[in-house]
């Protein structure tokens, strides 16, 4: 089964009964009775039919992510039919080119072999190129265990394509990535460190190698000349992966390990002595989270964008200073809001002790899913913007366009800006 064009349809839904969706569910005028799922159809795209938002998709298709798991699939060559139980619009699937008996069957957990290509994408998104590209973040944790690359061919320090290189720190057989650290990342609100800001180098893929050395390290000829008691208190020194040699130069025996052997897959740019490696995510290959709305309000602030600029639009990538610990998860999608900008009024006013101080409402600007996460920092694509999304922009959960919120630090940046241009 080819996993990479597989797609979840339902892995991250949310409860049909969430407010969110219950509030401001609406069909468009021109949405379609009858729609034959095609190949390059997206679920994005498909919902973008029925829906103006298409994140709404659970409600519209009657999945309740806290009773279903495990993933849907369609594909093309379904048949999709608008219905309405109870005044309330739901998508079915009926007969099609499928071979499925007529009439109208309800979705439920299945698996389908998708390996001849059938199968649609969540989004219409280059996750590869978007992962690869776009500055992403690791946390300490990460950083203080990742192995770090030690030498190359040739005694070179900088290395490409098809180049051996080795590694230090424990590696199992697989796929990884090489990065440099670019910046530490800082919530804009708390100061508190959310990570480290990275930059990826390329792919790498072990080569498997036999070390004999350590399977045999307590026959280590290296230790000849000792005694049975000697070898086993200096054995018991020996870390797991440690086995002694006999180096010229000293006179005792020297605990060693061997590097771990890779070979460059692909060079982002130039892999260099001392770049990290981490284990390539799955989220590179194929997303399988479905855009939803969070459970419970959520307040976020752009940490950083793409190439160290303060604004960027769709297609690009932002990282976020909420996580899994502030109810983040992959496939959470959240609007964008300019702040509550403040205006001077020279309007004449009856009441003359009147402010004339005024707050414009929020103004949704934009749409973004997160697509990776961590305890608390989270990569985002932005899907939509009406105009640049920046760093002084704040996220939360859809459906508030014009609402006035009462928030010290929305009101505040707002106050600085508009009342130093005003001078």
């Amino acid at each position: 089964m080819n996993k990479s064009i597989m797609t979840m349809l339902c892995v991250a839904g949310i409860a049909i009964s969430a407010p969110v969706f219950a509030k401001g569910l609406q069909v468009k005028p021109n949405a379609p009775k009858r729609y034959v799922v095609k190949q390059g159809d997206t679920l994005w795209g498909i919902s973008g039919k029925y829906l103006y938002r298409p994140y709404q998709w659970p409600s519209l298709w009657n999945v309740n992510r806290a009773k279903i798991r495990n993933p849907h699939w369609i594909y093309p060559g379904q048949v999709l039919y608008l219905t309405y139980v109870n005044g309330r619009p739901v998508l079915r699937v009926g007969k099609g080119a499928s071979g499925r008996k007529s009439g109208f069957i309800k979705l439920h957990p299945q698996v389908r072999d998708l390996g001849s290509g059938y199968g649609i994408q969540t989004l219409d998104v280059d996750f590869y190129r978007l992962f690869m590209k776009h500055p992403q973040f690791v946390s300490a944790n990460e950083l203080t265990h990742a192995p770090r690359v030690v030498a190359g061919a040739d005694g070179r320090n900088i290395y490409t394509n098809g180049d051996r290189i080795y590694a230090d720190g424990i590696i199992e057989p697989g796929e990884y990535l090489s990065f440099r650290v670019v910046q530490d990342l800082k919530d804009p609100i708390t100061g508190k460190s959310l990570g480290k800001l990275v930059e990826f180098s390329g792919e790498l893929t072990t080569l498997s190698n036999d070390n004999t050395a350590l399977a045999e390290r307590n026959n280590s000829t290296a230790l000849n000349g000792y005694s049975a008691k000697q070898r086993a208190k200096m054995e018991a020194k020996l870390a797991g992966d440690e086995y002694y040699v006999k180096l010229d130069s000293e006179k005792k025996p020297t605990a060693v390990r061997t590097a771990v052997p890779l070979q460059v897959k692909t060079a982002a740019s130039e892999i260099m002595r001392g770049d990290y490696i981490i284990r390539k995510p799955d989220v590179i290959t194929q997303f399988n989270a479905m855009p939803h709305t969070p459970d419970s309000p959520v307040e976020a602030r752009i940490v950083s964008v793409m190439d160290g600029v303060s604004e960027t639009g769709v297609g690009q990538s932002v990282i976020l200073n909420k996580g899994l610990a502030d109810g983040v998860d992959e496939g959470t999608v959240l609007s964008v809001y300019k702040g509550n900008r403040l205006v001077q009024t020279e309007w004449n006013n009856p009441d003359k002790k009147a402010t004339k101080i005024l707050s414009l409402p929020t103004e949704e600007v934009g749409l973004v899913m997160v697509y990776r996460t961590s305890e608390h920092a989270s990569s985002a694509i932005v899907l939509e913007s009406k105009s640049n999304v920046s760093t002084e922009d704040v996220l939360r959960e859809p459906g508030q366009d014009l609402e006035t919120f009462d928030d010290a630090n929305f009101q505040k940046d707002g106050m600085i800006d508009t009342l130093k241009k005003s001078k």
